[in-house]
């Protein structure tokens, strides 16, 4: 045989061990053996990555990532938080591509269940983080829900509006959209605590503020317009919500701006300018880097056959212009340490 058929044959005859080598999670979850080398392959599935809060949830991912050897994250989520049906295709291919585990946000906590079904039914396992399902048997067949209590996040938005207004005045909440668990919480959450204080009248409530700041800002200006005047405090649930609305107070004509008491969540540059500028009054902050970190090490465990709780909670705290540059509020409000 000449050589040159020789290493044609060799090559041939060496593709089946090869391949056996790479097919590391070809069959949905089967486990990586971290002995051997082997890492298991992990997708990190955001709501969104233009955000500073999933920016952050992803440094947190990475900081896992680094930490442990026998996991590889791959981070992907649509761009903006509006794309229900983009979500739902990037986890569809990462379990068509035969990943190990999946650690996903969801954008709408019903219609995810599906893949989330299809994802645990073949023996993929799946981590949910930030925000819940609303499907059962989907929330009940996932390894862990890592996320802030959202519900006590809102009535702490509302106490903190109540001390603000001095107990009494006219408020209105700027919903976020439709389907999105962790901020419905926090609505709830406001809405039945505020109903606590009878000279507290909540004078609107189902104006959502839509997926981006551009909705914010247009579903601010039109709530402004009608209620401006007599407002006495707003509370809106999260970043893009809370961005919009200190955007239009800022170029508000009757001088709303600082007037108007505004409780917001979450952080960005604009929220940590409003802080300052007094704008805005006081922010409700998660601890993302620390949902995505442990969001990761929770899946890891899974995968490795060890124990994980069910439930992880990351925690919360209460921004102001009053304690913005202590050390661990700044590392919240994404200023560093």
């Amino acid at each position: 045989m000449r050589l040159p058929s020789l290493i044609a044959w060799l090559s041939v005859a060496a593709l089946p061990g090869l391949f056996a080598g790479c097919s590391d999670g070809a069959e949905g979850g089967s486990g990586g053996d971290s002995a051997s080398g082997a890492r298991w392959r992990v997708a990190v599935i955001p709501k969104g990555t233009s955000h500073e809060f999933w920016k952050a949830v992803e440094s947190g991912a990475r900081r896992a990532d680094a930490e442990l050897a026998d996991v590889e994250i791959v981070w992907k989520g649509p761009a903006g938080e509006g794309a229900t049906a983009a979500q739902q295709t990037v986890v569809e291919n990462f379990l068509a591509d035969g990943y190990h585990g999946i650690c996903l946000a969801p954008l709408d906590g019903l219609a995810l269940g599906k893949q989330v079904l299809r994802a645990t039914s073949a023996g993929v396992p799946v981590v949910i983080f930030d925000s819940g399902l609303k499907d059962p048997a989907a929330a009940a067949s996932i390894a862990s829900y890592v996320a802030t209590n959202n519900y006590a996040g809102g009535a702490m938005a509302a106490r903190t509006l109540v001390e603000l207004i001095g107990g009494q005045g006219k408020v209105l909440l700027l919903p976020y959209v439709i389907g999105s668990e962790s901020t419905e919480e926090r609505e709830r959450g406001f809405l039945e605590e505020i109903a606590k204080y009878k000279e507290v009248v909540v004078v609107a409530k189902d104006t959502r503020g839509g997926p981006g700041e551009a909705d914010a800002i247009r579903a601010s200006e039109s709530l402004l317009q009608e209620h401006g005047e007599d407002l006495a405090g707003i509370f809106a649930p999260n970043e893009s919500n809370v961005s919009g609305l200190i955007t239009v107070l800022r170029r508000d004509p009757r001088g709303l701006a600082g007037k108007v008491k505004l409780v917001g969540f979450d952080f960005s540059p604009n929220i940590v300018q409003g802080l300052r500028d007094g704008v805005l009054h006081a922010t409700v902050l998660q601890d993302p880097i620390d949902m995505g970190y442990r969001a990761v090490k929770a899946m890891r465990a899974k995968l490795a056959g060890e124990a994980v709780e069910p439930r992880i909670e990351t925690g919360l705290e209460l921004g102001t212009k009053a304690n913005m540059d202590e050390p661990k509020i700044r590392v919240l409000l994404g200023l560093g340490s």
